[in-house]
């Protein structure tokens, strides 16, 4: 600020002084003569680029005036002329101070993620940790039983009918990981199908079933057959299961039960299958 130039108590008088006009002898005057009255123009000029006096236009000798709305910041501006710290700590055009408040948030965000899961982690299958031993090969079952024996674990007392033009076999809210109610979609196949392996295009007349699948309104989606799977159908439901995941932010688990995986169930539950 040019008017710190001038010294404190010299601007404590101008700004305190009742006189509203002065002329370059008035300020040198006010001064002690501190500064010769030839000086004072290029020092005035620098006041009244502060905005701190003005000048009358068309007077001769140059006549500075108070600039009124000075008046009311007297006491801030006085205080800044006496302390060099605040006054380099004032905000000016050349020098802006802006305050940026950052919220940081220790939560991650949720982007949504797809868990696979195996027979191994669902409560109503648990029986099947603890059959080790060898069994006899058993010969499949038609889908239509298979599906009455999960029915029958999950303790579901609802008929779902093959249709063809349904999403899923079945779909329950009774299954549990973790002791933890989930909303599961069951696809299964029957031994109708004569390949052995399944692959997309063995699953549904159009090889749009996993997609089918994927679409119904769960959290859990499973694949069933008494055959292999081969890695298209097991990447097909996983890449389907990961985007949905994301579009709704939250956690979806995946799995499929294949030929050893059903034997372990129908040797650990005979009552069911």
């Amino acid at each position: 600020m040019a008017f710190s130039g001038v010294g404190p108590t010299a601007a404590c008088g101008m700004l305190s002084s009742k006189c509203k006009q002065w002329t370059a002898k008035d300020i040198s005057d006010e001064l002690d003569g501190s500064i010769h009255p030839y000086e004072v123009p290029h020092i005035g000029k620098k006041l009244v680029g502060d905005g701190i006096l003005q000048q009358v236009p068309g007077s001769w000798p140059v006549v500075y005036t108070k600039v009124p709305d000075v008046q009311h910041y007297k006491k801030r501006i006085l205080t800044l002329v006496g302390n060099g710290r605040k006054r380099g700590a004032l905000p000016t055009k050349r020098k802006p101070q802006v305050s940026v408040k950052v919220h940081v948030s220790s939560r991650p965000p949720k982007f949504g993620r797809a868990t696979e899961i195996t027979i191994d982690d669902i409560d109503q299958f648990a029986r099947v940790r603890k059959k080790r031993r060898k069994s006899p090969l058993l010969r499949p079952l038609p889908e239509e039983k298979f599906k009455r024996g999960l029915l029958q674990l999950f303790g579901e007392l609802g008929k779902f009918l093959d249709s063809g033009i349904e999403r899923d076999d079945f779909i329950t809210n009774r299954l549990t990981i973790n002791g933890r109610r989930h909303v599961a979609a069951f696809a299964l196949k029957g031994p109708g199908q004569r390949a052995k392996t399944m692959n997309p295009a063995r699953w549904g007349k159009r090889g749009n079933q996993i997609q089918k699948l994927v679409s119904a309104p769960a959290d859990v989606f499973v694949l069933q057959a008494e055959k292999q799977f081969d890695e298209d159908s097991l990447e097909q439901l996983q890449n389907l299961v990961a985007y949905k995941a994301v579009q709704r932010h939250r956690t979806l688990f995946y799995g499929h039960i294949d030929r050893a995986d059903s034997l372990r169930l129908r040797r650990a539950y005979p009552e069911f299958f």
